[in-house]
């Protein structure tokens, strides 16, 4: 009788047999496929953000021609520093031009008011800066630090929202923090001084600018829409130079104050009437100045006027034009102001009828 064939025992031997085979193939083909791949790109490294250039175009309407008192045309911008301060001023001779107009929006209206006939009846001296905190404390006696401590708001962001104890501090650095109030009793006390020294003519007083007079300043003959023309980059005045005016080329934003007179003058002698500090200045009212949309409502608090745009405002509100109203107790890290000196005898500011 024939005897069944036995079962063939396998074992575990040809499974260790195939399972080291697969690893020998898997390594082959991994060697092959790192052979031809490409190298892998460096590590990424984060570096640090660049500001957008937020470049501002507006359109620009020249306006009529400056019309300067040609007896005193050579005299524009001839500087005294006679006083205690040695403070510097410099000349603007009488003249009549247009105020406001400037840019116009995307209606077609004037941004700054529809320009009116401004007659400047006599000529006057201006601040060839912007008062420094050096000449605040010699009159008024407070540091800054003092003179921030006035504000009933602070501690309170900066201007462009940081937490800074300010925005730019030394002897030829200007005065802010101040209000509309405050930059008049500088004046009157320089007055008083001066005159008690004997050192101020007859009839003559300092005193913040009038819009008119301001505006007549920064212009110094221009038409366009800044006292350089209509573009506006950081190389001339110090504002958000990421937002430049007109394809201007953009610029560092600084975030601070620079000291008085880093940037170029205009055709006058004057610096910094753009960017730096906003300035303030003694309001006047004419049909066709821009306005707040309800500034037909009695306000408890009177209200003058800003100009020339500051260290953190773009470059569309850094035009000769610019002009923003704002109650007399108001303060800021971007707020300050330059001095007149001016003749009290009575002259015409304004003439429709010319």
């Amino acid at each position: 009788m024939q005897r069944p064939l036995e079962k063939r025992r396998f074992g575990l031997r040809p499974l260790y047999q195939c399972g080291l085979a697969g690893v020998l193939l898997f390594l082959a083909v991994s060697m092959v496929r790192s052979y031809f791949r490409p190298p892998a790109p460096p590590p990424f490294t984060p570096s640090k953000p660049t500001p957008p250039v937020r470049t501002i175009a507006v359109q620009i309407t020249e306006g009529q021609p400056m019309t300067i008192n040609p007896t005193e045309l050579s005299r524009a911008g001839e500087e005294r520093s006679d006083n205690v301060l040695g403070m510097r001023l410099c000349w603007c001779p009488s003249g009549r031009f247009f105020m406001g107009g400037g840019p116009k929006g995307p209606s077609g209206r004037y941004l700054g008011g529809e320009p009116f006939p401004v007659v400047i009846g006599r000529g006057f001296w201006i601040g060839k800066f912007e008062v420094t905190q050096d000449e605040w404390q010699q009159v008024m006696g407070k540091t800054l630090p003092q003179q921030r401590a006035m504000d009933p708001r602070q501690p309170r962001p900066l201007g462009d929202n940081s937490r800074r104890d300010h925005a730019g501090m030394g002897q030829d650095h200007p005065i802010y923090f101040t209000s509309y109030r405050e930059a008049e009793e500088f004046c009157y006390r320089l007055s008083e001084i001066e005159r008690d020294a004997g050192r101020l003519e007859p009839g003559w007083v300092y005193r913040l600018p009038t819009e008119a007079e301001w505006e007549f300043a920064c212009r110094a003959g221009t038409t366009t829409a800044t006292a350089f023309g209509d573009e506006l980059g950081s190389a001339r005045a110090n504002f958000d130079g990421t937002a430049p005016l007109n394809h201007a080329p953009a610029g560092p934003f600084l975030r601070m104050t620079k000291p008085v007179g880093s940037y170029p003058a205009n055709a006058w002698g004057i610096h910094d009437m753009h960017g730096n500090v906003w300035e303030w200045c003694r309001k006047i009212d004419r049909p066709g100045l821009a306005r707040r949309p309800l500034a037909a409502i009695k306000k408890s608090t009177p209200e003058q006027s800003i100009r020339g745009g500051c260290w953190y405002e773009p470059g569309h509100q850094c035009l000769s034009t610019t002009r923003l109203p704002l109650q007399v107790n108001g303060r800021g890290s971007g707020l300050g102001f330059r001095v007149a000196l001016v003749s009290t005898e009575l002259w015409k500011e304004a003439d429709h009828s010319r």
